[in-house]
């Protein structure tokens, strides 16, 4: 029976019994599975819809087209889980740990990921409709064509990420470290990058009307490089 306690019996037991029933519906909202060890758990499709991982370790965890809303994954581990197109709105992933992680595709609307590290992960076309990212972690991520309006990066570390063609009307990106980040044809209508470090960064073909913070090199459309 694929329920909460074959899972927290043995992951093992539980994707053998998965694979065997690749049909079965997995309803788990509301359970509570924090500080459980579930890595490399398939739990693609499954409902997890207020169920709480917070401090579980979710390592290589499947959750492709996963029914995530409201889920507690506040300080866990889900380093190199995959989670396309997976729903995650108004999750609370405040301190987790998403090193790696594939979320390419996600609806992440109003989530929460507050001091989150997200380095070397993919959020390419997910949509981070008002997410907060305040004070993140988020080295070399690809953020490729990602919906992202009024979304808070406020004070988060965004090394090397890359926001090609992303969609990021009045989100907030002050106070954040952005060297060597790639904003070419993005759309940064209104946002605020006051306080923000610029060096490296390419603003080429970017919307940048009602944008504050930025240096004149870009607001004059001059080619020099931005300095800190």
């Amino acid at each position: 029976m694929l329920d909460a306690e074959l899972l927290l019996q043995s992951v093992a037991l539980w994707n053998e019994a998965r694979a065997k029933n690749p049909e079965s519906e997995v309803n788990l909202s509301e359970q509570d599975f924090s500080d459980s060890m579930l890595n490399g758990a398939n739990l693609s499709e499954a409902n997890l819809a207020g169920a709480s991982f917070a401090g579980a370790s979710l390592n290589g965890a499947v959750l492709i087209d996963a029914h995530l809303s409201g889920v507690d994954f506040s300080e866990a581990d889900l380093s190199g889980a995959i989670l396309w197109n997976a729903d995650l709105s108004e999750a609370n992933c405040a301190m987790a740990l998403l090193n790696g992680a594939d979320m390419s595709g996600a609806y992440l609307e109003n989530a929460d990921f507050t001091a989150a590290t997200i380095c070397g992960a993919d959020l390419s076309d997910a949509n981070l409709t008002g997410v907060n990212f305040q004070d993140v972690s988020m080295l070399g991520t690809d953020l490729l064509d990602a919906v992202a309006d009024h979304a808070d990066f406020s004070g988060a570390n965004l090394k090397g990420c890359d926001f090609t063609g992303a969609d990021l009307t009045d989100a907030d990106f002050s106070e954040t470290f952005l060297h060597g980040s790639d904003f070419t044809g993005a759309e940064l209508v209104g946002v605020d990058f006051s306080g923000a470090l610029l060096h490296g960064v390419e603003f080429a073909a970017a919307n940048i009307e009602g944008a504050k913070g930025l240096p004149d090199s870009v607001v004059n459309g001059s080619d020099d490089d931005i300095e800190e």
